[in-house]
């Protein structure tokens, strides 16, 4: 349903581009995140989706992002040039909950915005971390995570069968 272009190897910029094809609107909204804002991984609105081990956290680094239906990100940017683009994944799938810090999968991308300045760093952090189901409007979140940084640096982040598979390089 999405696509995504990354063109890393010239020497003028780090340039991306998507399609977010979807069949109806998903009300997007251009959103500033500033740096020290205290975030909880387990709400969607109002409503606590994580309650096991929820992550919390300040981030660390402030962001522009978009999100859908008002649930989480789908695109942004971070100030030291981190960029993370949500795409569809129809076989998805992050496993059972394993103990780990989970994160609803609408704020997956934007807790490595908060947290992390490089592919390399959001890699990491990735160990710590679990995205977990959620559900929007009657939509789960079937998705799979695209990153790049300021350097070139690009990886793809994909649950199939409960494991985090990565094209990194």
């Amino acid at each position: 349903m999405c696509t995504r272009v990354l063109w890393n190897s010239n020497s003028t910029a780090v340039v991306v581009g998507r399609t977010m094809d979807w069949p109806t609107t998903t009300e997007p909204l251009l959103t500033m995140f500033p740096r020290g804002m205290e975030r909880h991984g387990g709400y969607v609105g109002s409503q606590l989706v994580v309650a096991e081990n929820p992550a919390r956290w300040t981030s660390a680094y402030g962001s522009m992002v978009v999100t859908m239906f008002g649930a989480g990100t789908v695109d942004g940017m971070n100030e030291k040039g981190l960029a993370a683009h949500m795409l569809y994944l129809e076989v998805t799938d992050f496993g059972p909950r394993d103990g780990r810090r989970g994160v609803h999968a609408g704020l997956w991308g934007q807790f490595l915005l908060d947290n992390a300045a490089t592919v390399a760093e959001a890699l990491d952090l990735m160990q710590q971390t679990q995205p977990v189901m959620v559900e929007v409007r009657g939509i789960r979140s079937t998705l799979h995570l695209a990153l790049e940084d300021a350097t070139g640096d690009s990886a793809i982040l994909e649950y199939i069968d409960g494991n985090l598979v990565v094209h990194h390089g």
